[in-house]
């Protein structure tokens, strides 16, 4: 287990500025603080040795360890006004398509310590008004749409519950269900309304509803359940019911935070917790697939009661950033209890500064977003299938026990919520145990075993045994800063795995080398999936994943648009931006065991490409590596013109044979014939490739995940080191490439 665990509200920081730091303890009893600058994080006794640097920055005396919770679970909070003071009768009603509906009590709209609607422990509809409390005789139903109410006549004394499937949700609809007991006034108003959750006695948010809500609604009168049906299908004609206290219509401002009300009252709330918006609603019947287009058939939100965007702990302390600290990867490194072993490293990157240019030419773009794709990802223990995917046990250790021991951390975009469907939003706000140095994972081949973070430390280690000075971006800079910022240099390095990236990036990476700059894209999967961030909500990322490409789930028809921004969603290959175009390869397929070495082709020893060749003789490279034991694995990538390869790239060498656990992407596999397999079918290769760009700039792709884990080989004495250090010399001359 970890002792001690804590988060940054920032990944990445420039000089100058502030870093707040939250911490917890889990069984930790005080710590100390102190900042390292990371080198290399693989402590393979194979490979180079984990190397970091103490950096002298007085970080405070030791501290107390205090214990924080996590807090999952989304809804939607809505401050008391004047409307909610003296209520006395009242109807309180949605639609509603429950994903999960038994195991505790989930709230669907809530009015605390005055009246609720929700579900029991069992699944069966219950309504509550002060002491009295109503429940339907059967359960609801999973996965179908209903409408749900609870009314409260005043004159009469009279409570109602009521429960209706939807008949277009099914063939065979049962009878409406309807539930009256006599009941006296429960007191008058509500100091606020809760949709998909209640308050517990201490006020903290509790009973959050996992499944879809539509149009929320309260009313100040009894409205009979016959008439719901019509009226919440109307919103223009809602607007002018005299009766109406609140609808709140989530179809407007679905790119924030913010929910609408409708009535003249204006009972405006927010939402807690990201949860899902832009999703199908009661109404949609295939229509139209673009919620921009009919938001109004868009009028849903899908809350889960595992749904985290903010851990919202309180600071511990807070870091001021040198003036003079260079540019690079660093952690703020937390020890509990005197233990060094036992040491939680913060992660965080120190950019240039924001309003100059260092004069470092290079820059090594740290893939924060795929960083965020993966954080806290469980993909060795709950994914079934795992280890045959990998042709070898799993291996587990502390980092991961704590994550199947506290689930409410938080999801990866790998996985599902308790209820299957698919997890949309990550965040940065919450502890992300791998990404630090040390760390192993499942996915990282057998050799060093490491994935994303620690694997690119290999090339922060080869650059730092190079004596090469660089300065360190991340996928947020270049998100909002763009072509300018990368304008500052001639070389922009990838990571391992730059698989996710939003429109602003890849735009800014296309248009930096087609106006003479350098990319060397050391990776493999890279520029592959459509994410997306939210102005409203910083520290967040969406991804759907639509239609093709290798994933977990599917967001579900007609969800495959960003409720952040809009856009469609799934692979930038079906989005305007095929890798291929950008950076020559494009993915191709993924196993997890044995990485295999390049042959090189022999036609591609030219004068255009004698500076990646000097000092190269061999006919085969990469036969060695700390990634699977070898330079080509892991996940791959293939030249190919169809998808946007130029035609003057150089295909410099591709890898041998791959083993049947590699496998084709889906992309590809048009029809599941038996020679989709490694040993199978030819496209199942990396392709090691350079070409040159109109305007004097060059590209250079390995095409391969594993290929940094064979620059760390033998201390970084090879030939992979070799060849990558010929490119970046080379690249990083201003002399512009001519076209061939």
């Amino acid at each position: 287990m970890l002792p001690i665990v804590a988060y940054t509200d920032k990944l990445t920081v420039a000089p100058g500025e502030q870093l707040n730091v939250m911490v917890s303890s889990f069984g930790a009893k005080t710590y100390h603080a102190d900042l390292r600058r990371i080198i290399q994080g693989d402590t393979n006794p194979e490979g180079p040795g984990y190397k970091d640097e103490a950096i002298d920055l007085d970080l405070g005396e030791t501290r107390i360890a205090v214990a924080k919770t996590f807090k999952p679970g989304s809804c939607v909070v809505i401050p008391g006004q004047t409307a909610l003071d003296q209520i006395e009768s009242f109807t309180l009603a949605a639609v509603v398509r429950p994903t999960l509906t038994t195991g505790k009590s989930r709230q669907i709209l809530s009015l605390p310590g005055f009246a609720d609607l929700g579900l029991d422990t069992g699944g069966h509809l219950v309504g509550r008004y002060g002491d009295t409390v109503l429940r339907s005789h059967s359960t609801v139903s999973v996965a179908h749409w209903q409408i749900v109410s609870l009314a409260y006549d005043s004159d009469r004394n009279e409570l109602t519950l009521s429960h209706a499937i939807d008949k277009g949700s099914v063939a065979m609809a049962p009878r409406p269900q309807h539930i009256t007991t006599h009941c006296p006034p429960a007191g008058q108003g509500a100091a606020e309304c809760l949709i998909a959750a209640t308050r517990d006695a201490v006020g903290e948010l509790v009973e959050f509803f996992d499944g879809k809500v539509d149009r929320p609604a309260l009313f100040s009168t009894p409205v009979a359940a016959e008439r719901l049906l019509n009226l919440l299908a109307d919103f223009p004609a809602l607007r002018r019911n005299q009766d109406l206290l609140a609808a709140w219509d989530f179809s407007h401002g679905m790119t924030t935070q913010r929910i609408r009300d409708i009535s003249p009252y204006r009972l405006d709330g927010m939402t807690h917790n990201a949860p899902k918006r832009a999703m199908t609603g009661w109404l949609w019947q295939g229509q139209e697939l673009d919620w921009k287009k009919r938001p109004e058939l868009y009028s849903a939100i899908h809350f889960h009661g595992t749904d985290m965007y903010d851990a919202g702990w309180e600071k511990d302390f807070t870091v001021t950033i040198p003036e003079d600290l260079k540019s690079g990867v660093y952690a703020i490194r937390l020890v509990p209890d005197g233990d060094e072993e036992a040491a939680y490293y913060c992660v965080f990157t120190v950019r240039p500064p924001r309003d100059k240019a260092t004069g470092n030419t290079i820059a090594f773009l740290f893939p924060t977003c795929s960083y965020m794709a993966y954080a806290n990802h469980r993909l060795g223990m709950d994914v079934p299938g795992t280890e045959i995917g990998m042709g070898r046990a799993v291996e587990l250790d502390r980092h991961h026990m704590f994550l199947q021991d506290n689930p409410e951390i938080g999801f990866s975009l790998y996985e599902t919520h308790n209820d299957g469907t698919g997890v949309f939003h990550t965040s940065r706000l919450r502890p992300i145990v791998d990404l630090q140095p040390k760390v192993k994972s499942f996915l990282g081949g057998y050799g060093s075993n490491i994935w994303q973070f620690n694997a690119d430390t290999h090339i922060l280690g080869w650059l730092d045994h190079i004596g090469q000075e660089f300065d360190v971006i991340t996928d947020e800079d270049v998100h909002e800063g763009g072509l300018r910022l990368l304008d500052r240099y001639n070389v922009v390095l990838t990571g391992t795995h730059p698989e996710y990236y939003t429109r602003n990036m890849i735009e800014a990476v296309q248009a930096f080398t087609d106006r003479g700059g350098r990319l060397m894209y050391l990776g493999g999967n890279g520029f592959y999936w459509v994410v997306s961030f939210n102005d409203d909500m910083p520290g967040i990322m969406e991804c759907r994943r639509s239609e093709a490409g290798i994933r977990p789930w599917e967001p579900g028809h007609g969800q495959f648009y960003h409720g952040f921004t809009g856009e469609y969603g799934g692979l930038w290959r079906r989005n305007g931006h095929p890798p291929n175009q950008l950076c020559g390869v494009g993915m191709t397929s993924q196993g997890f065991d044995i990485s295999e070495p390049y042959m090189i082709n022999p036609e591609s020893r030219t004068d255009r490409t004698a500076f990646i060749y000097e000092g190269i003789d061999r006919p085969i490279i990469g036969d060695f590596g700390l990634a699977g034991g070898g330079a080509a694995g892991l996940e791959v990538d293939r030249a190919d013109t169809d998808q946007g390869t130029p035609e003057h790239a150089v295909v410099l060498g591709s890898s041998v044979r791959h083993t049947d656990i590699y496998l084709m992407t889906p992309e590809d596999l048009l029809d599941p014939t038996p020679d989709w397999t490694g040993t199978q079918n030819e496209i199942i290769r990396a392709d090691l490739t350079f070409f040159e760009t109109a305007g004097g700039g060059a590209v250079f792709s390995t095409g391969s995940i594993a290929w940094a884990g064979s620059i760390a080989w033998n201390a970084y004495d090879n030939e992979i080191a070799r060849m990558t250090e010929n490119v970046l010399r080379r690249f990083d001359n201003p002399e512009p490439f001519g076209m061939p």
